[in-house]
């Protein structure tokens, strides 16, 4: 195989992206559970989100649940982002292989705002009562390799969102692919994530009291009732890449990769990424771009690198960390830690 046939495919994904742009509504701000949109760890952010095909590590699973199959050891996976203003997320994945089986996965995804203060129009300077607004899923994971090319796997998750004492739920599928194609060093990777129910926002704080016949004065014009509120749905994406081993050495291994990304509430675009492994992956620096080809790309660039040692026994540490640049916040910081056992 010549280079031209990864870089033909490369092109060629780009193309399909562009030809999606052509949409004309954008259905930005149309969905609920906006908090899986954050990238939760280290790995898939410095790679600019280009990750589709997998890479090994439990948080892998989030992207693509296929490529949960990677994972040949028991590993966990623990993420830290600091995100704008106080909020903070937090993402937990552990890998658990059995045998031919398959491997399974758990995953945890947190995410709060810290507390806020309330104020009303009356107390414009606060009433110096508290609320915090809050996002949780929680998903089971598998993944299996058909064949020695082929893997697929699914992820079903409970979501939940809570703000003051209102709060939506429901329910979320995301399911995958990975192909390893006849031509040495290329991979193709497919996922369709949050394909699920819809939310609607519930709960005490849209209690309120109503008169239902206003005209008479005879009856209780103190009825409870709620507000009733629209049901939204959850981001569902679908994410087609490809990734390009360029280089492939005991001490250096350099891949490319380039996705696809067609959501329900935005344009499609793409995202770029680049990862180098240095003296046998035990020193990783990465790259990448996100959101391109749409007229405003947020965020913008992302950088980090990993460190991967053994300590106790056979037990492998790998400590991550990205940053990512937005053009109208402050960069955000992801750290991650993983083992394996």
């Amino acid at each position: 195989m010549t280079t031209r046939t990864p870089i033909r495919t490369l092109l060629t994904l780009m193309l399909l992206s562009g030809l999606i742009m052509g949409q004309t509504v954008s259905k930005v701000g149309t969905s609920a559970a906006n908090f899986l949109k954050i990238p939760v760890d280290a790995i898939g952010t410095s790679r600019g989100l280009a990750v589709v095909t997998g890479f090994n590590d439990p948080s892998t699973m989030y992207y693509n649940p296929s490529t949960l199959a990677l994972i040949g050891e028991s590993s966990a996976h623990f993420s830290y982002v600091d995100w704008y203003e106080g909020i903070s997320l937090n993402h937990t994945a552990i890998a658990l292989p059995v045998g031919s089986m398959g491997v399974f996965g758990v995953n945890m995804l947190s995410m709060s705002s810290g507390k806020m203060e309330i104020t009303t129009e009356r107390d414009q300077d606060g009433t110096g009562d508290f609320f915090e607004v809050g996002a949780l899923q929680i998903g089971l994971a598998f993944a299996r390799s058909l064949t020695d090319h082929f893997m697929i796997g699914g992820n079903a998750k409970i979501l939940r969102e809570t703000i003051m004492n209102s709060h939506a739920q429901g329910f979320a599928l995301d399911v995958g692919g990975r192909y390893v194609t006849p031509w040495p060093g290329l991979v193709l990777g497919f996922a369709i994530r949050n394909f699920g129910t819809k939310m609607q926002m519930t709960g005490d704080d849209l209690l309120t009291t109503n008169d239902p016949d206003p005209l008479n004065s005879g009856n209780n014009d103190v009825i409870n009732a709620y507000y009733a509120t629209d049901r939204f749905d959850i981001p569902l994406r679908m994410v087609i890449g490809t990734n390009w081993q360029m280089l492939n050495t005991r001490f250096l291994n350099v891949s490319l990769e380039a996705d696809g990304v067609f959501p329900s509430d935005n344009h499609a675009w793409m995202n770029v990424g680049i990862d180098a492994g240095l003296a046998n992956n035990i020193l990783s620096l990465r790259a990448g771009a996100s959101q391109l080809l749409l007229d405003e790309s947020e965020p913008q660039l992302s950088l980090g690198g990993g460190l991967s040692y053994r300590i106790m026994g056979g037990v492998v540490m790998q400590l991550n960390y990205a940053i990512q640049s937005h053009e109208y916040f402050n960069y955000n910081e992801h750290f991650s830690i993983s083992l394996r056992y």
